[in-house]
């Protein structure tokens, strides 16, 4: 009866549950497939909506593509809908990674750092847009001054979630360089999404410089109370709702309502919800209260469900070849890398950083990632720029999230941090051994890592073999982990046994390695061993992991198994 009463017929229903479905279940195994490749997840799931969308499906079957989604009805509709509610959680999770204490502890080079960070690409995209708006990609029937406004604010903001990843793929999250762009970004972020508010202002009261004067007065104050009166209200509920109700259940339906609360005021206000949501994230997270698993739980409800149903539907009604412009895209790419990469860099040497230490913060501030594409799909729906300039758009926040991290390394030398999963394919994974002692034990993961290596078994065996024979590898909770560097080898190489009865190998609690985990380092890398151990470690460290991995079945649950903790500890991170 409900059904009906919303018009949503038996066909629409069918329709919208499979259109969802396509759009969810192409974009998650996108995204987790640049995520193998340590690629940022947004390019899968972007691409998923490039292949669903005109670019490609619509090519191929047309009909088809206008039965699965259609461009009118009820089904696009929800669709929508959807997608506004997708990108509005979106940005309550980007609002909860904002940490207002951070930023006043960094002080006079958080200030210079995004200072000089946004005020160069805001000048430099101002004045590009002014100079050649049609060029650039302004829309012929929207104002000039919002279009001017909007390319400086989108050549200008940062993209926090994408920066904080990067970081701690780097190991630098911790970092005095590390904890500076993250304050840095956070500032830029907060600047950022306020500056867009007001451009969204001044569209929707283009007819009255008073009704714009009255929406910019109403966002301040919406921002002021909430950032003060709003924050110490939450901080002093939190505590009550968490005590008094079931977690998680209790404790996340209340954030999804003061969130959705937020939304609907600003869109009153005649402001994008999605502004609403960003600065009800930062006041929820800026409580001590909020616990690390309800703000793990939030993320993944998120990252794994909405973000890919929103960044899939960009692809959807918008032909991404057709739409491409390569002045304008050289264009964006430049003003965006060269202003942003700069201005940091002289706030960060003014701030008395190394030059090193400049670039490295110039590069990291660079990445736009998904905060981009979230700016240029409103601006798009709002009328303000054209197909072309959003096309640009998304091609720039993809490539500065792809340069920045390894650009990073390369002025700081860091290694990005490795996990125990990027190690391992099927071929590296022994279900069940047969060896019974620990002899027999390596010579059965040398043969394997003798495929895998084009070394000899032999010379794999002989050198690892006499290592244990020096000191015992038994590191005990029935994991060990015998070891050697070799001549010859190109990187480094993990091989692992599971053993259903258990092998000796003389451990500290006496109790029978059954997860034995040959690591094999190059003879000129002296940090490599190290790094393996330290995984090994990571993955296997915890009861539960190990559990896991000893009722494993084949190498995808004992991959699963493994990777839970490695996926925790990013999380913690963060």
């Amino acid at each position: 009866m409900l059904l009906a009463a919303a018009n949503l017929t038996p066909h629409d229903i069918t329709v919208l549950f499979l259109s969802l479905a396509v759009l969810l279940g192409l974009a998650k195994f996108l995204g987790e497939l640049a995520r193998k490749y340590h690629q940022p997840v947004v390019i899968g799931e972007i691409l998923a909506g490039i292949l669903l969308g005109p670019t490609v499906f619509a090519q191929i079957s047309p009909d088809l593509y206008l039965w699965l989604f259609p461009a009118e009805g009820s089904t696009r509709t929800f669709l929508d809908g959807f997608s506004i509610m997708a990108v509005a959680f979106l940005l309550l999770v980007a609002g909860l990674e904002v940490d207002l204490s951070t930023i006043w502890k960094q002080g006079k080079a958080t200030a210079l750092v995004s200072f000089t960070g946004m005020i160069f690409p805001m000048v430099l995209g101002c004045a590009t847009a002014w100079a050649m708006p049609e060029l650039i990609g302004k829309n012929p029937d929207g104002e000039l001054l919002p279009f001017v406004f909007f390319v400086g604010i989108a050549m200008s903001i940062t993209a926090l979630p994408v920066i904080a990843k990067i970081l701690i793929d780097i190991n630098l999250l911790k970092t005095d360089t590390g904890m500076l762009i993250m304050s840095a970004a956070m500032v830029n972020d907060l600047l950022g999404w306020l500056g867009f508010a007001m451009v969204l202002a001044m569209m929707q009261g283009q007819a009255s410089d008073a009704g714009v004067v009255q929406t910019i007065a109403l966002t301040l104050v919406f921002v002021g109370l909430m950032l003060t009166l709003g924050r110490w209200l939450f901080h002093r509920a939190l505590p009550v709702v968490q005590a008094h109700t079931a977690w998680p259940g209790g404790v996340i339906g209340f954030i999804l309502v003061l969130t959705m609360l937020g939304a609907a005021a600003t869109e009153a206000i005649g402001i994008h919800a999605i502004f609403g949501a960003f600065i009800a994230g930062i006041v929820i997270g800026d409580s001590s209260h909020l616990r690390e698993r309800t703000r793990d739980t939030i993320y993944q409800f998120v990252t794994n469900i909405f973000a890919p149903v929103f960044f899939a539907t960009i692809g959807l009604r918008i032909n991404f070849i057709a739409s491409f412009d390569l002045a304008t895209v050289l264009i964006v790419l430049v003003v965006a890398i060269v202003t942003k990469t700069c201005g940091c860099y002289l706030g960060a040497v003014w701030a008395g950083l190394s030059k090193r230490e400049g670039w490295a913060i110039g590069f990291g501030m660079s990445a736009r990632g998904a905060m981009e594409i979230v700016l240029g799909q409103l601006a798009l729906k709002a009328g303000l720029i054209n197909e072309q300039l959003f096309v640009a758009l998304v091609i720039m926040a993809l490539v500065t999230s792809l340069i920045s991290g390894p650009a990073m390394q390369r002025i700081l030398q860091r290694k990005a941090k490795r996990h125990l999963s990027d190690m391992l394919s099927d071929r590296q994974y022994i279900s069940a051994m047969t060896a019974t002692d620990a002899r027999t034990a390596i010579a059965e993961l040398a043969e394997v890592a003798a495929a895998v290596t084009k070394l000899k078994a032999a010379d794999i065996f002989e050198a690892t073999w006499s290592r244990e024979l020096l000191m015992s590898t038994g590191i005990g909770n029935m994991v060990a982990v015998p070891h050697a560097r070799l001549e010859g080898l190109a990187r480094p190489v993990v091989v692992i046994g599971r053993s259903n009865v258990g092998i000796d190998f003389n451990a500290p609690d006496g109790d029978p390695a059954r997860i034995i985990c040959l690591l094999l380092a190059p003879e000129s890398d002296d940090s490599a061993q190290l790094e393996l151990l330290r995984m090994v470690a990571e993955s296997l460290g915890d009861a539960p992991s190990r559990s896991a991995a000893l009722a494993a079945r084949g190498y995808m649950e004992f991959l699963a198994a493994v990777r839970l903790p490695e996926e925790a500890h990013v999380r913690a991170k963060t």
